[in-house]
């Protein structure tokens, strides 16, 4: 019986790119012989910006459409005079708009933020199941999983609201409806709960059983703390959407 490492090949970040989707596996025992994710990294921004762009008209009609009613509801903004108050809610709706309008720029920072912050949970885990990874192989296997998890995800969101229109959206949390999710279970929930429904949806559930099934490979992590750290950072993610949700 061969013991020998699987093969990699010359370029293993780039076949790695199209494996997490086809075939995860051999990404995963490519990723424990030769932890690169530069392809991976660029391929996830490049979805992420893609996504975002075609998701901005509908942010754009919304943020007009329902920012101007939760302004006029700010105790500050309420006790300024008529004409001043008109103004501040003009404002702070032109500085939303242009927050949004670029908010692609911060895509590849994110997911850079993201992947050190799951590559240091698992690196955690790891240490609970007695496995054998480092955080370069973690950190590698976050970007790579984010091409589901987030670059289709958001590739996916932005093509939807494209086809239904801008028109069609009254508020941020509309589209993050349009993507699959617990949410569509309830439709009358507040926006905060809806945010940390919407989180569950198709592409991070799959990102999710990903991580899990990766960390068992990559580093030889014994199921149970692998599905702990993959499900918690999943809920993780929901707290921190619904927190957000909560604040605007």
């Amino acid at each position: 019986m061969s013991t020998s490492p699987p093969a990699v090949g010359n370029r293993p970040g780039l076949s790695n790119v199209v494996d997490i989707i086809i075939a995860p596996n051999a990404a995963f025992a490519r990723l424990r012989e030769v932890p690169t994710w530069g392809w991976a990294y660029l391929v996830v921004v490049l979805l992420g910006i893609a996504g975002a762009l075609l998701v901005m008209p509908g942010v754009m009609h919304a943020m007009q459409t329902s920012i101007p009613a939760q302004l006029a509801t700010n105790p500050g903004i309420m006790k300024l005079p008529a004409d001043q108050r008109d103004k501040a809610i003009q404002n702070g709706l032109k500085f939303a708009l242009l927050v949004a309008q670029f908010s692609w720029v911060f895509v590849p920072i994110g997911v850079l933020l993201v992947g050190l912050l799951q590559g240091l949970i698992m690196l955690v885990f790891n240490a609970v199941g007695k496995g054998d990874g480092s955080f370069k192989k973690y950190f590698a296997l976050s970007v790579t999983v984010g091409i589901v998890g987030y670059g289709l995800a958001s590739l996916a969101t932005g093509i939807i609201v494209m086809l239904r229109g801008s028109d069609s959206f009254e508020s941020t949390v509309a589209i993050q409806q349009v993507v699959p999710s617990l949410a569509l279970l309830a439709p009358g929930a507040s926006k905060v709960l809806t945010a940390f429904l919407a989180i569950f949806n198709v592409f991070t559930i799959w990102a999710t059983v990903l991580t899990a099934y990766g960390m068992t490979v990559v580093g030889r992590v014994s199921r149970a703390p692998a599905w702990t750290a993959a499900l918690a950072m999943l809920v993780l993610t929901a707290l921190f959407a619904a927190w957000g949700a909560s604040r605007s």
